[in-house]
């Protein structure tokens, strides 16, 4: 088992090495097995040069285990401001505690800083503000907001009146929230008491799970019995029921150490507990464990999906047409899939290539309907994540561009309307896809479009060119091409589409 020397005394190690590192925490701790390495993530509110990146890499190969044959060191630089925290602040409440959220704005989190301390204010209504008092959450919100920025954090907060009340008939019921509360559950069977049997018998799906209190079960995949420094028995279980698998540590009373001792593996337990990050990684704590019987006949049910938004409510797509001569329109010489069919051709600029740690800062999209360009829906979107110079260069677009542009969680669902009942066309699909993906499913819209890819057709049709970026093909078709802003993209990449279309219907048509 992985273990570091206390983490206080390893970090008050590396602060002592320079000034500049007296706010410098961690982040994560991360263990790859397959190659026996550990990697240290850590944040810090100033620029740490090599030097001095190397000397916090000797510090961490002091304290790990010698079983280790690596050991790596990244830094990243992380400032507090009160724009980000307030979105670090909206974002856990809202996916960790969705019920008291539900009438949360992003308005309602204020934050300032003072120095090294910031300060926050959280608006809520009398009942969200009750529960946060007596299940510690600003205590649990802190610990979080210590692994994001380099900062001590103290928050209060304030009473709102409730919004006002809307009949339950209405279309009007903050469906949007209703619908991210909803969870899939298991309903167990036979429970017998080791903690509190009025923990009853549904459990939510751990696949379901992301973070804050919540009931889980599952059939026990492994089971060890541990102790604390101070001699105290803890146990840490790998559950699986069948939708996910989690681990948790639960530690022992004197009443239920015996019953606890007794589960084994192929045992299946029903635990309250809690979800949440521990140097980055999730932790679950289990507070209460009951034993159950798995239901025989359980069936997994998919999950809840919203559909496309009747109505625009932020982004309206316009008129457009194409940019190109008009005889490429001509209905004689375009092909039947193109003009029965409707298509979507979409393009994104991004804060960077990796998925997971990068948002959308522009989304550009150009509907072509009967053969012809017929719509486009553009977009500057506000990141959660900075738009560096690097990037600025290449896409044109600068943080005061999209100072005051509504954020992807306002945009996603007019573009899921857009590109309702259309097939998708992007050049270099995947990564396009990947954004869309992520963003979309975080506010549980599936992308269930067919995809096309321009680059994958252009290879197909036109093997003699010696590159198919779409340069190089707006190039060959004679297109207008202004590169690297999403709108204009999008309308070369329609026009390129078309002719490719058109070149691959020629094709078929002599086999």
């Amino acid at each position: 088992m992985f273990t570091v020397k206390k983490g206080t005394e390893f970090i008050n190690d590396v602060r002592a090495l320079d000034e500049s590192l007296k706010n410098i925490r961690i982040s994560s701790i991360q263990v790859n097995k397959a190659d026996l390495s550990v990697e240290y993530n850590f944040i810090c509110d100033e620029t740490v040069s090599a030097e001095l990146k190397e000397k916090i890499l000797r510090e961490a190969e002091k304290i790990t285990s010698k079983t280790f044959r690596g050991v790596t060191v990244t830094i990243k630089k992380i400032v507090s401001n009160d724009q980000l925290v307030n979105n670090e602040i909206y974002n856990y409440l809202s996916k960790s505690y969705p019920s008291i959220s539900i009438f949360l704005k992003d308005t309602d989190v204020r934050s300032t800083v003072f120095g090294n301390l910031v300060k926050y204010v959280v608006r809520l209504t009398q009942d969200g503000a009750e529960y946060v008092s007596k299940n510690g959450v600003l205590n649990k919100m802190n610990e979080f907001l210590k692994t994001r920025f380099c900062s001590d954090f103290a928050g209060t907060v304030e009473i709102k009146q409730a919004e006002e009340n809307v009949s339950l008939l209405s279309e009007q019921v903050y469906l949007d929230h209703l619908e991210k509360i909803e969870h899939r559950t298991i309903k167990v069977e036979d429970v017998v008491a080791i903690d509190d049997i009025r923990m009853g018998n549904i459990a939510t799906y751990i696949e379901d799970v992301t973070s804050g209190d919540v009931i889980v079960c599952g059939t026990i995949t492994d089971v060890a019995e541990r102790m604390t420094k101070t001699g105290k028995p803890f146990f840490v279980f790998h559950i699986d029921d069948t939708t996910g698998k989690t681990s948790g540590v639960y530690f022992t009373k004197k009443a239920t150490y015996p019953k606890i001792k007794n589960l084994k593996v192929g045992d299946c337990i029903i635990a309250r507990g809690n979800l949440g990050e521990y140097n980055g990684r999730k932790s679950f704590t289990f507070e209460k464990i009951n034993y159950c019987v798995f239901p025989k006949d359980f069936v997994k049910k998919d999950k809840y999906k919203k559909t496309a938004p009747a109505e625009y409510k932020t982004v309206f797509p316009e008129k457009a047409e194409t940019i190109k001569i008009a005889s490429v329109f001509d209905s004689d010489l375009l092909p039947e899939v193109l003009t029965q069919k409707e298509y979507v051709v979409f393009d994104l600029e991004t804060t960077g290539l990796d998925v997971m740690n990068n948002g959308i800062t522009e989304i550009g999209a150009v509907k072509i309907k009967n053969g012809r360009v017929s719509e486009q829906f553009t977009t500057l979107v506000k990141p959660d994540y900075p738009i560096t110079e690097e990037i600025t260069k290449i896409t044109g677009i600068t943080e005061e561009m999209v100072a005051k542009s509504p954020r992807i969680t306002a945009v996603i669902g007019d573009f899921m309307k857009f590109i309702q009942n259309t097939t998708l066309v992007a050049h270099n699909a995947d990564f396009d896809m990947k954004f869309i993906k992520r963003f979309a499913g975080a506010e549980d819209y599936e992308v269930k479009n067919p995809v096309l890819d321009t680059l994958e057709l252009a290879r197909a049709q036109l093997p003699f060119l010696r590159r198919h970026d779409l340069h190089t093909l707006a190039d060959h078709f004679g297109i207008v091409f202004r590169h690297h802003r999403a709108l204009s993209d999008s309308l070369a990449t329609a026009e390129i589409f078309i002719e490719l279309m058109k070149e691959k219907s020629k094709k078929d048509a002599q086999k």
